[in-house]
């Protein structure tokens, strides 16, 4: 972890964790505590896999607001409350939300460091099981995989910086009340600070936030996306907020998708527990939260998959294994395209799919194209199903052939039933995220 260069103060003002006084400090309620008989979470040293119940505070939703807010956002934040989760640890508590289809929860890196399994509750209270598969030493960010939450809708993302005056919903689980949203507004761009992680160009906001809240979404009051990730306080005689502009994040957690990071590696990145290796490392017989599950190919495999122009069935068992694993990551890509694919039509916005797509490709522009023929016209897409039916892996791509089927409403209220065969060429850019860099109907 960087240090908070303790022999130059940060604009003369006292830092601190949130336990008192004025300053700087993190948003995570480290004085929450999870029940003494129940293994909260699993950090690096235990391989303890109770599955007890957790039982910790709830509360009704409450929306903190000093004004009657139109009824569009009392659907907005009830709409967006399945999303948000409370992450626990035998540290304390903190947010995060859902950032992608296949139960990808992203929330800061303080929140769980030194962990490798922690306990993610829904907004009814219902208690699942998370691995950290991403986290850095750098930025304060993190990032969760929840098998049990794998079918939830995730947010939509902006990603583009946000300007100042806009409004804002904080949700989360602050003092650990989940459900909370508060209202506010953004008021300040570009905030460089070093507390622990480096924090660049991060937004200020308003909107009240407190320990617990740290990770948990801050959306664009009008349109619903996820601008930023709340992550720090500042108490003085005033309360104010800092999050993290989400748009600067979404290559690193893209690539911790893409390349989820071992149970080892997430253990020892902070230098807490060098020597851990985990416990279902070694247990064949419980593949639950294996780092197998993840990667089951190792670097020399990976290459080897993508050169490979042989007879499939002459090689060896270990890249059979590697094979399907990367089919598994490709058709999930495939299928989280798809789903904001359908976003991008229903509100005729490009930017649902902009990081799914090779920018100044063939792709971009015939889907800029059909966006903006569609603009204005009173017709309908509803994606019905798609299935990939073939995968190619060449030297430089890897083709994927998919069958997909839409009801389309046309201008005159006539339905017809569309199927299509297409095929997209995928390419790995440089952070490794897949990348759509055409797409063909066959």
């Amino acid at each position: 972890m960087h240090g908070s260069n303790k022999n130059k103060p940060l604009l003369a003002i006292v830092l601190a964790l949130l336990i008192g006084g004025a300053g700087y400090g993190y948003a995570t309620d480290w004085s929450f505590e999870w029940p003494k008989e129940t293994v909260a979470s699993t950090k690096a040293e235990d391989s303890s896999e109770s599955e007890k119940e957790l039982r910790i505070k709830k509360a009704p939703t409450v929306v903190n607001e000093t004004k009657k807010q139109a009824k569009d956002k009392t659907q907005l934040i009830k709409e967006s409350l399945p999303s948000v989760f409370t992450i626990g640890t035998n540290d304390g508590s903190g947010s995060g939300f859902l950032y992608k289809t296949g139960g990808y929860i992203v929330t800061n890196a303080h929140v769980v460091a030194g962990y490798t399994d922690v306990i993610v509750r829904n907004s009814v209270g219902k208690d699942f099981e998370g691995k950290v598969i991403g986290i850095s030493d750098r930025y304060d960010i993190a990032l969760i995989k929840s098998e049990a939450n794998k079918h939830v809708k995730p947010f939509v993302t902006e990603t583009r910086e946000t300007p100042i005056g806009t409004e804002v919903i904080a949700l989360g689980s602050p003092k650990g009340f989940e459900n909370t949203a508060s209202i506010g507004y953004l008021t300040g761009l570009n905030r460089d600070m070093e507390m622990d992680f480096i924090y660049e160009k991060i937004y200020q906001i308003d909107a009240q936030i407190d320990h617990g809240s740290s990770g948990g979404p801050l959306l664009d009051a009008t349109t619903g996306k996820v601008i930023g990730i709340n992550s720090l306080l500042y108490k003085d005689n005033t309360v104010f907020g800092f999050s993290i502009p989400m748009h600067s994040m979404q290559k690193q957690v893209d690539g911790w998708i893409n390349e989820p990071m071992s149970s080892q590696a997430v253990a020892t990145l902070f230098n807490v527990y060098e020597d851990y290796v985990p416990e279902s490392y070694y247990d064949s017989d419980d593949t639950s939260w294996d780092y197998e599950d993840y990667n089951g190919y190792d670097d020399s495999e990976v290459d080897e998959e993508y050169d490979y122009d042989g007879d499939y069935e002459e090689e060896p068992e270990e890249y059979v294994d590697g094979m399907e694993v990367a089919d598994e990551k490709v058709e999930s890509f495939i299928d989280q395209f798809r789903n904001q694919y359908e976003y991008a039509v229903d509100e005729v916005d490009y930017s649902y799919i902009n990081s799914f797509i090779t920018s100044g490709s063939s792709a971009e522009n015939e889907l800029l194209a059909f966006l903006d023929d569609l603009s204005g016209k009173n017709e309908y897409y509803e994606f019905i199903d798609t299935t990939v039916t073939n995968i190619v892996y060449n030297d430089q791509s890897i083709d994927v052939y998919t069958f997909e089927t839409m009801d389309f409403t046309k201008e005159d209220g006539t339905n017809k039933l569309l199927e299509k065969h297409k095929k997209y060429t995928i390419v790995i850019d440089e952070y490794g995220n897949y990348q759509i860099k055409q797409i063909a109907n066959q």
